[in-house]
């Protein structure tokens, strides 16, 4: 008797009489074509039936969505829920594999950007303004804690200066969310 395998043309010796597979691997191929092949007939008769029973189907699904409103509604916040995971995961993963492909012009943004910054600020500082009193806030600002302007440097409404009774400690989170917006 030989193998039933297709890729394998052994004879089987030494096995039960029902054996229909040569050795362990080959026995698990068979397996997994035969469960293939019954999958492939099972796929095209779902297909049929949907076809065949269209609007049977459609009002079935609508009586379920309709008594189970509030079931779906979780079901559909949790699963919102669980892609926002995944993608903050992914987007912080795509990030660093940015910034490692593309090391050298990440760093010469940062420079033009924190020189921009730079000039605004020294562009946004009156000749009134106590340099001291501003050096001892940043030199004093709590850990955790950014300095933030109240009045935002670049704001399409208002533009403030560069002054101590314009400056505030912030926490971390709260200063960056803010950006340049104008909040009271």
């Amino acid at each position: 008797m030989i193998c039933a395998n297709p890729n394998c043309n052994k004879e089987i010796i030494g096995r039960r009489s029902d054996a229909h597979s040569c050795s362990l691997e080959c026995s698990k191929k068979v397996k997994w074509i035969r469960e293939k092949a019954k999958n492939i007939d099972r796929s095209e008769y779902i297909r049929k039936h949907y076809l065949n029973n269209k609007e049977k189907i459609k009002k079935r699904l609508k009586e379920y969505e309709f008594k189970n409103k509030e079931r779906i509604a979780l079901r559909v916040k949790l699963q919102r829920f669980r892609d926002a995971e995944q993608y903050k995961k992914r987007s912080k993963e795509a990030k660093k594999r940015y910034i490692e492909k593309n090391k050298e012009r990440y760093i010469l943004l940062n420079r033009e950007q924190s020189a921009k910054r730079r000039a605004k600020l020294l562009k946004a500082i009156p000749k009134f303004a106590n340099l001291n009193k501003i050096k001892k806030i940043y030199k004093n600002c709590p850990k955790g804690y950014h300095v933030d302007h109240i009045i935002p440097l670049n704001n399409p409404i208002v533009c403030g200066l560069h002054v101590e009774w314009n400056l505030q400690y912030l926490s971390a989170k709260d200063n960056c969310s803010k950006g340049n917006k104008l909040i009271f």
